[in-house]
């Protein structure tokens, strides 16, 4: 796979992610508070420190979670940092939050073609005109 395809996958992923951290909370009644910061922060520690055996994971039916695993920290320090901006909201709202990164990870995904042809298209004119 091209490697700006894997980028836009990355970017996927990492929001997706994020989505899953902001309404997990949300579902069972916590709400955005500083602890729960603190939670993301550590979770997004630890991954950091498995990072090189996240990259090592095998190919499942066709799919390289290897490729995308070694971004989890990003996820949860994005969600870390949505908490704390949002650090008063409610259950509900901590769950509109990650349904919002859900809609930006899909939007992201779908979007992706499009960004590959406008970068194609940059790329060549900007070859033709600087030669």
């Amino acid at each position: 796979m091209e490697p700006s395809r894997v980028a836009v996958h990355r970017v996927t992923a990492v929001l997706l992610v994020t989505s899953t951290a902001l309404l997990v909370p949300g579902l069972v009644g916590i709400g955005g508070s500083l602890p729960l910061a603190a939670v993301f922060v550590g979770a997004g520690g630890a991954l950091a420190l498995v990072r090189g055996m996240l990259a090592s994971l095998p190919s499942v039916a066709g799919c390289e979670p290897g490729r995308y695993a070694p971004d989890l920290p990003f996820a949860a320090a994005l969600a870390a940092i949505t908490v704390v901006v949002f650090s008063d909201a409610s259950p509900a709202e901590l769950q509109a939050l990650g349904g919002l990164a859900g809609v930006v990870a899909i939007a992201n995904y779908f979007f992706g073609p499009v960004y590959l042809y406008v970068y194609g298209l940059v790329n060549r004119a900007s070859r033709q005109f600087g030669s």
